[in-house]
């Protein structure tokens, strides 16, 4: 890799870690959060077995990068709030996977209205050609993340071969 690159690397983490949070903050300011729900890990959660069906703790955890132990902890905190429900994986009975409940799916779907909501409202204010920076940027992140993900996906089945 070239200095040029490595430096630029560089400064999109600390783009990244300095930005983000504190963008995402912005943006969902006064969103309607169900249950005085902020936006925790939980719904992380309950977003990704919406969107993908019932996947394995591990694949979660991974996803998220948080530990085992962490990830059980929160599993079972949304079991006892009857949000999410382990169910033995058909394939692989040593794995167990996580799948939302019907009351899951209304609290994440109630949680994404309003954070949608208030994002439209936050942004309403900025002009024309900042809307259509913002807009490509997302499409950009959004490339970036299934080539990542691509890039995951071909490490572990290389992993698996070996």
């Amino acid at each position: 890799m070239k200095p040029a690159d490595q430096k630029r690397l560089e400064d999109i983490a600390d783009g990244l870690m300095d930005s983000f949070p504190v963008f995402f903050k912005r943006v969902t300011r006064g969103a309607a959060q169900p249950s005085s729900r902020k936006f925790d890990p939980s719904m992380v959660v309950l977003k990704m077995a919406l969107m993908h069906g019932p996947l394995p703790m591990s694949m979660i955890g991974g996803h998220m990068g948080i530990s085992k132990p962490y990830m059980t902890a929160l599993v079972d905190e949304l079991i006892d709030k009857g949000l999410v429900e382990r169910v033995p994986d058909p394939e692989d009975r040593r794995v167990i996977n996580v799948r939302i409940t019907e009351a899951g799916k209304a609290e994440i779907k109630e949680f994404m209205k309003g954070a949608r909501q208030a994002i439209i409202k936050n942004l309403s204010s900025l002009d024309a050609e900042d809307i259509s920076s913002l807009h490509e940027m997302v499409r950009n992140v959004r490339d970036i993340i299934s080539k990542l993900d691509e890039d995951k996906a071909r490490e572990r089945s290389v992993k698996k071969d070996v």
